[in-house]
């Protein structure tokens, strides 16, 4: 016997919240199942053998056959009232959730963590990114992540699936977030409105504009500007010219693993001097990095390195994000 659970039921003209139990489910072929969803008041054979076992009870429960389909998560709470058909209904999206009880109330524990742990990182970063360390998550909560990698991995892509968040990494002790810039609220304006200046003033003045005039970009490293995505980028040195720059497709605090980061962090250090729009499209001129180095950063993130290093220094792209093509070196 199944516990008692709340479900909705509706009743023409109006919505009555009751108690249900399930006392059998029927597992239907998926046509068969389709055909109920869209035909739901037309008799179906196994609401009518199972006919004797849905009521309301004297205490206000009914009893309910639970309907299912073949490679279906969803289902339909029938109570028949002593007919052939589906009465009383509710459509149920997942229906082992309503099963097991032990099921609805784990996902729902792992729900209410999700919420707690974007909550305290939109609340609480100032670029985007917030750690949570694994033994921290589960002195808060029921869940051991550290002793479970399996369920690290199912917290992980419940968070990537909020609107918040755009990345979630898994590491050995903690799991990082990335967030979008607009559920940041602390994150500082003053940075987001520089990076539209730059960009604008670059865009107004073109290839001749002045550090003079991209002098507010002073004393900014390349690592503070990747709070915002920067696309078809071409990285220059302020003193050396190398020609046509490599494009580097997508950039930001993503983009790069730890590995990556630790490799590359002069580069990521080195000193904004002006966004502009130059010969080669969108460009960022830096100081404070060797010549050499920067163009190998460009050149790896084009694609221009092997593979195994590329793969060690570089995330995964997200689904529809472009991936350059690489090339063994």
């Amino acid at each position: 016997m199944i516990n008692p659970v709340d479900m909705l039921f509706f009743y023409k003209p109006d919505f009555k919240f009751q108690k249900a139990e399930i006392e059998k489910k029927v597992c239907l072929p998926a046509g068969e199942f389709e055909e109920f969803l869209r035909n739901p008041l037309e008799g179906l054979p196994c609401i009518e053998e199972n006919i004797d076992l849905m009521q309301e009870d004297r205490d206000g429960i009914y009893h309910c056959l639970l309907v299912t389909g073949e490679g279906r998560r969803d289902g339909v709470l029938v109570e028949s009232e002593g007919y052939g058909y589906a009465r009383y209904a509710s459509y149920v999206p997942d229906a082992a959730a309503l099963e097991y009880e032990s099921l609805s109330e784990f996902g729902a524990g792992l729900s209410r963590l999700a919420d707690q742990m974007i909550r305290a990182g939109t609340d609480g970063t100032r670029d985007g990114n917030w750690i949570f360390y694994l033994d921290q998550i589960q002195e808060g909560s029921a869940f051991s992540l550290s002793d479970n990698p399996a369920l690290a991995e199912l917290l992980a892509d419940m968070l990537v699936e909020r609107p918040e968040v755009s990345l979630a990494s898994i590491r050995s002790d903690c799991l990082e977030l990335r967030f979008y810039p607009d559920f940041c609220k602390n994150l500082q304006e003053g940075r987001r409105q520089s990076l539209a200046g730059l960009v604008s003033q670059g865009k107004d003045t073109g290839d001749n504009m002045s550090q003079e005039n991209g002098g507010q970009a002073m004393g900014t490293c390349l690592k503070d500007l990747l709070c915002a995505r920067w696309e078809n980028l071409h990285l220059v040195h302020d003193e050396i010219d190398y020609g046509l720059p490599h494009t580097i497709v997508e950039l930001d605090g993503g983009t790069l693993t730890e590995a990556g980061k630790e490799a590359w962090a002069d580069v990521l250090d080195a000193k904004v001097v002006r966004v502009f729009q130059g010969y080669s499209g969108l460009q960022m001129e830096l100081f404070g990095v060797k010549a050499r180095r920067l163009d190998a950063f460009s050149a790896m993130l084009a694609g221009y390195c092997s593979v195994e290093d590329y793969e060690n220094w570089v995330n995964e792209p997200e689904e529809g994000q472009a991936v350059p093509v690489m090339e063994e070196g």
